[in-house]
């Protein structure tokens, strides 16, 4: 039942429920997991239907999906009910029903109907004000709300369905909706099977079920997402405009970028790509090899360096920086005055101390990636080539030429702190009245890229200080971009990393890294 609006559930903007989510595969795949693939799967749609018949059917091509438009998904009378009954043609057989924010358990599948069935899950009381609750020892006995320990959780196994139907169709109408369960009132001895039980239908809830499914790829930003599915990988971008203008810089980035295919406005597709991460190559001799293979594809392919280009850096560096800072600047975080031990000031007065023109002045006009992070660069053994993903939309106004060093600021900013790293929760921040300590480790074969990275630049007359200014820059330009992820705590971990040592670079401290 993927009809709804799904107001409930805010965390990812413009995204359907159906598609939030867990270990970067959607939550309707998670569903489909536990259904045999030669099961028909029908499902009714209504709100952002686009986005779930486009995605299910690239990436879920392979199973026999039906989807039934529902007329009315927000209107009075609408609702789980409504929408499934639009569907009583193509269920003229016994079937089951899910809702497209329930996630079972690990060891729960969904086999053939032999009986009426409900399914149920036991909750804390606490939140049971939120659920369709059940009273029955065994087999039910009513469907009600208010105070309970044992909860409705959105799926049925009907096989009376003419039954059922001829219920469902009485119009009963509870807070504007009609719901599912007025079906079972002409059904006899429904038995209730306990599962386990994830809900996603509203924040709270889906950041519970994020914890369990905690084995993400990529973490997700609060307008953009990247599913991992099926040996697709999707990405969604609540700006359409930006999804267009990354689809455009294709015809720039050439072969170094996979095949890709656009599904929607807000989304397009590449295969995944079987190969590792530059950042988990062992290797030192690949990091030598990337560092080739940029030079060749990005560094050597320069443009004129014109007042638009210095006017795009301009917007990526000072206007961006300025911007993105005023999410924590004059809070309390920004107010700290040491982190690690080190005084610092407050974020707009150790920006005022850049000296910005110098950076605009070693800027090198080129073809660009914008997000040449070791995660976002795979290398294919197969192949013996590299490949790199999820670039940038533009640079400013351009989607044809950027500043190299901004792609070797991404990459010293990558090389620091790992993504996968930080999924795994390995990073420390406390914060104790005026003062603020933070850790985090640094992967050795990172480590010794650092090294390697400094010595190209060297040896290709380009500054390493400019490379480390806006490497570091990169850690306060993102910190506003996760107050989704892990309760916010990356977010305010990378404005402090960023404050620290963007401090010690200004001023000359010693334990500047590299």
């Amino acid at each position: 039942l993927a009809a709804g609006r799904g107001t409930r559930n805010t965390s990812i903007v413009g995204l359907h429920k159906a598609l939030l989510p867990l270990e970067n595969r959607p939550v309707i795949s998670h569903i489909l997991d536990k259904v045999e693939k030669d099961v028909e799967v029908v499902i009714p749609v209504g709100y952002k239907s686009n986005q779930i018949k486009t995605y299910l059917s690239h990436v879920h091509s392979d199973r026999n999906i039906t989807f039934i438009d529902v007329d009315n998904f927000d209107g009075v009378g609408s609702g789980p009910g409504y929408s499934l009954l639009q569907c009583k043609d193509a269920l003229d057989c016994p079937f089951v029903f899910i809702a497209a924010d329930t996630v079972l358990g690990d060891d729960d599948f969904i086999d053939g109907v032999t009986e009426n069935w409900a399914g149920v899950s036991k909750i804390d009381r606490e939140i049971s004000s939120s659920y369709c609750l059940i009273e029955g020892d065994g087999f039910l006995k009513r469907f009600y709300y208010g105070d309970g320990d044992t909860a409705f959780i959105g799926i049925a196994g009907i096989k009376d369905h003419d039954l059922f139907w001829k219920s469902l169709e009485n119009n009963v109408i509870i807070k504007n909706e009609r719901q599912v369960i007025h079906g079972f009132d002409e059904l006899k001895d429904i038995r209730l099977k306990l599962f386990g039980w994830h809900d996603t239908g509203n924040n709270d809830a889906y950041e519970l079920a994020r914890k369990k499914f905690k084995n993400e790829v990529v973490a997700n930003k609060s307008s953009e997402a990247i599913f991992i599915d099926n040996e697709n990988v999707v990405k969604y971008f609540d700006d359409r405009n930006r999804a267009k203008l990354r689809l455009d810089r294709i015809d720039f980035l050439g072969d170094t970028c996979p095949d890709v295919i656009q599904l929607s406005p807000n989304m397009f597709s590449y295969k995944f790509i079987k190969g590792e991460m530059l950042s988990n190559l062992r290797n030192e001799k690949y990091f030598h090899n990337f560092l080739d293979f940029f030079k060749e594809n990005f560094l050597s392919n320069s443009f004129e360096k014109d007042d638009a280009f210095l006017n795009d850096c301009m917007t990526m560096y000072e206007s961006k920086t300025r911007e993105r800072m005023k999410y924590f600047s004059g809070t309390s975080l920004d107010n700290i005055k040491s982190i690690n031990g080190v005084k610092v000031d407050t974020i707009e007065n150790i920006i005022s101390k850049i000296d910005w023109n110098s950076i605009y002045k070693k800027s090198i006009s080129s073809v660009f990636h914008g997000d040449l992070q070791p995660e976002n660069i795979i290398y294919d053994i197969s192949k013996n080539r590299f490949f790199t993903i999820d670039w940038r939309e533009s640079f400013g106004n351009s989607v044809e030429s950027g500043d190299a060093y901004y792609d070797l600021g991404k990459l010293y900013h990558g090389l620091i702190i790992n993504g996968q790293t930080i999924l795994k929760g390995n990073y420390l921040i406390s914060e104790a009245g005026e003062a603020s300590s933070i850790e985090f480790p640094i992967r050795s074969n990172l480590f010794s890229c650092l090294v390697v990275l400094k010595s190209f630049c060297v040896n290709n007359n380009l500054c390493w200080s400019n490379v480390k200014l806006i490497g570091i820059l990169n850690f306060i330009n993102i910190s506003p971009l996760y107050q989704n992820f892990d309760n916010g705590r990356y977010g305010r971990f990378l404005f402090l990393l960023g404050k620290l040592m963007l401090t010690r670079m200004l001023e000359d401290k010693s334990g500047e890294i590299i």
